[in-house]
């Protein structure tokens, strides 16, 4: 691991439709705590803070969750830019500290994601984790600051495979197919 730790964001603002309910604080029926406590649990060893990105209906309940660590935070989408994806929750995130930074990007949809697999990502900067099937976007390392973000959304752009392969310069860290990059979209 690199002597700098990057900071960490938490995408776990998303509506979760096709899910049904809040993917971030749902319980799976093989775990103890809900999604966003493994995610922010998974990265804290890899992060010097960590910043959650959550929406107005979860934020209250994100932030109960996490009231013991103080290098955690919740932030919200903005008016600016609400419902905008995973780019909305970035925006928030940036806008906590809007000077260029490193950041390690994890969605509450990845429950299964190891740490050995998280590590492999903080390992290699400018990067995002992908199998010979599929790319997974939000699991990304890179540099980014605010204004860099807002110019993004500002476009119109809403793909976070265009901002993360396009603006960020993203590489794919090619990965064995494994159930642990399970992107968690539907119930059980």
């Amino acid at each position: 691991m690199p002597q700098n730790k990057p900071t960490g964001i938490v995408l776990a603002g998303g509506h979760s439709r096709r899910f049904g309910r809040d993917k971030a604080l749902a319980v799976l029926p093989e775990q103890t705590q809900p999604n966003v406590v493994l995610a922010v649990h998974k990265l804290l060893p890899l992060t010097t803070q960590i910043y959650i990105a959550a929406n107005t209906q979860n934020a209250a309940a994100l932030t109960t969750l996490f009231i013991d660590l103080p290098q955690v935070h919740i932030c919200v989408d903005h008016a600016d830019f609400t419902d905008c994806g995973p780019l909305g929750g970035l925006y928030a995130a940036t806008a906590a500290q809007p000077r260029c930074h490193d950041y390690l990007l994890l969605a509450t949809d990845y429950p299964y994601l190891t740490s050995e697999l998280l590590l492999t990502l903080a390992q290699q900067p400018r990067s995002y984790l992908a199998t010979t099937a599929q790319a997974h976007y939000a699991l990304a390392h890179f540099y980014t600051d605010h204004a860099t973000v807002r110019q993004f959304l500002a476009s119109g752009q809403r793909r976070l495979q265009t901002f993360i392969v396009n603006v960020v310069h993203c590489q794919p860290v090619m990965v064995a197919t494994d159930p642990a990059l399970q992107n968690l979209n539907y119930r059980k």
